[in-house]
């Protein structure tokens, strides 16, 4: 049996079935077919407007509530037509034309980024591919729609990913491996404006952490007010930040600012029992 917009739900043998070519008709139609049978069932609705309303959210699920709100009733009738072509068309259409329109590796919607994430998460990438792409997720977080100090970590959750660890785990090979240091200033940055935008656990500091004590190879002239800016805004990481760059300025043999370094963090206070160790470590190693 060949499935059709007008076959008959109750012509399949099971649920199961009709859902696969369901599935498959709609995979199959374009959105102006579904556009042209949408408005033949009173549902008069444009790909512009939808695009227009998209554009003022990056919102795939409230783009959908919004037009299945404003066609409550014509999807209600559409429905009881018990056709393959029902009520489920609406959210096929909006897709389809926000994929036909946007380029969804570049749009701020949560939908296309977790997507996104998943795949960066499930196949091995070259390491400078990984940080690219995780660069271009890092922009459309800052520019996704959401409330000031919202919790990113659980606004991923649904999707099975864990946010907090698939960046620490791209970033974790940082030490080991050559990277540009303008690709890494610029995910430095990209991170401290998440920060401000979103309730970020501290671990996106201690990368921060990371991603600095690696730029000082290359460029020790961004070191000194990036390490008072991290120090002012979380003093609880202060001797932890002072001894990896210290361990990264030992590698290099910077011994001019090694020493400024140990002489200012000689200086300061520890606030608890782990930074008082921490300071008698790096007196150990670097006194």
């Amino acid at each position: 049996m060949k499935t059709t917009i007008h076959t008959l739900k109750n012509e399949y043998k099971d649920n199961q079935t009709y859902l696969n070519e369901k599935q498959k008709l709609f995979q199959n139609l374009t959105y102006h077919m579904i556009e042209k049978e949408l408005n033949n069932n009173n549902i008069d609705i444009r790909y512009k407007e939808v695009l227009d309303f998209y554009h003022q959210c990056f919102n795939t699920d409230e783009t959908i509530a919004h037009f299945d709100e404003k066609y409550d009733q014509q999807l209600d009738q559409l429905g009881e037509k018990n056709e393959v072509f029902d009520d489920d068309a609406l959210v096929y259409y909006i897709v389809k034309v926000i994929e036909h329109f946007e380029d969804i590796h570049q749009v701020a919607d949560k939908n296309y980024i977790a997507n996104d994430l998943l795949e960066l998460i499930q196949k091995d990438h070259d390491y400078l591919d990984l940080l690219n792409k995780t660069k271009n997720i890092i922009k459309r977080l800052i520019k996704m729609n959401h409330e000031k100090n919202q919790d990113l970590q659980n606004t991923f959750n649904p999707y099975g990913i864990d946010l907090e660890q698939f960046f620490t785990r791209v970033f974790q090979d940082l030490a080991y491996v050559e990277v540009d240091s303008k690709l890494l200033k610029e995910i430095y940055d990209l991170i401290k404006e998440l920060q401000k935008e979103y309730g970020l656990s501290l671990r996106y500091t201690e990368i921060r952490m990371d991603l600095l004590s690696t730029l000082i190879k290359d460029d020790p002239d961004c070191l000194d007010q990036e390490m008072k800016n991290i120090c002012k805004e979380y003093p609880q990481f202060r001797f932890m930040l002072y001894y990896k760059v210290m361990t990264t300025l030992q590698q290099i043999g910077n011994n001019d600012l090694l020493k400024k370094y140990y002489q200012e963090i000689n200086t300061c206070i520890p606030m608890n029992e782990e930074q008082k160790d921490l300071l008698e470590v790096i007196k150990e190693i670097f006194g």
